[in-house]
């Protein structure tokens, strides 16, 4: 048996409007585990299945049976499509041997799309899922420009309590890609800026799917060095070196949940 442990990932700038994306890995995990089977076994669930079909037809298996386990609250931007691609095919080729974090990669953005769950491809959500760290990524081109270490430093994470979560590819993409232009301009800070692009994409993004900006306004006024939703929300992530004022402020706006940016990527074992 192989057991592989990836992150979820928050937003520092969405692809969707100009295929340009940048990710934080934070240490939400999502846990996989591959056995042999002669048969495919795996959770009803169409990503997984599919995640594990590619990923077998990589390693040339015939059956694998595959159990998921996820910490990451799913449909609220938090990557963990991403992250349960990202473990599904890393565990089955690890199964075989193959360990090679960026070939696994490549499936599981392959699986994301052939699933339906992304617009883009989300190489940027997997990318920083799958390696850790702070990533920027061109996803029209697959391609990963940088992936560099962050400080390790506390994200506060509002799950807001008047506002449902929901599948990315229910969003007007076509309305995004209108301002394309503007969310080039806040990519183009990066890696530079990483807090200011997030803060300003929360902002555009906030606005363009109807979500309240003031939580991550809220979060910058008390010290937060970013904030801002995250994929297509709802959730809020915030960056902070002293969180205690953000996190009694937004405890009550709905949940807040406290992670760490983690610079550690997809661990193996067996």
């Amino acid at each position: 048996m192989v057991e592989v442990r990836v992150n979820g990932a928050i937003t520092v700038v969405n692809a969707i409007a100009s295929w340009k994306g940048a990710a934080i890995s934070i240490d939400f995990e999502v846990r996989a585990e591959a056995e042999p089977s002669s048969e495919l076994e795996v959770p009803e669930d169409p990503l997984v299945r599919e995640a594990a079909l590619l990923a077998l037809k990589e390693v040339g298996g015939d059956g694998v049976r595959v159990r998921v386990d996820s910490e990451i609250p799913a449909g609220w931007g938090l990557k963990s499509s991403s992250a349960v691609a990202n473990a599904v095919v890393l565990s089955v080729m690890a199964l075989h041997g193959r360990k090679d974090l960026s070939e696994a990669l490549r499936v599981s953005v392959r699986a994301a799309r052939s699933a339906g769950v992304t617009i883009t491809g989300a190489l940027d959500d997997a990318a920083a899922s799958m390696l850790g760290g702070f990533v920027m990524t061109d996803n029209s081109r697959d391609e990963l420009l940088m992936r560099i270490p962050l400080r390790e430093m506390d994200v506060l994470v509002l799950l807001p309590e008047r506002q449902a979560p929901r599948s990315t590819v229910e969003v007007d993409a076509d309305l995004l890609r209108s301002y394309a232009g503007t969310v080039d301009s806040i990519f183009s800070l990066l890696p530079g800026r990483i807090w200011d692009a997030m803060t300003l994409n929360g902002l555009l993004y906030s606005s363009l799917l109807g979500y309240d900006p003031s939580p991550a306004l809220e979060a910058i006024r008390l010290g937060a060095l970013g904030a801002g939703l995250s994929g297509t929300g709802p959730a809020v992530a915030a960056v902070c070196e002293r969180c205690e004022e953000i996190e009694e402020a937004w405890s009550t706006m709905g949940r807040v949940v406290k992670r760490r940016i983690t610079n550690e990527g997809a661990r193996i074992r067996g």
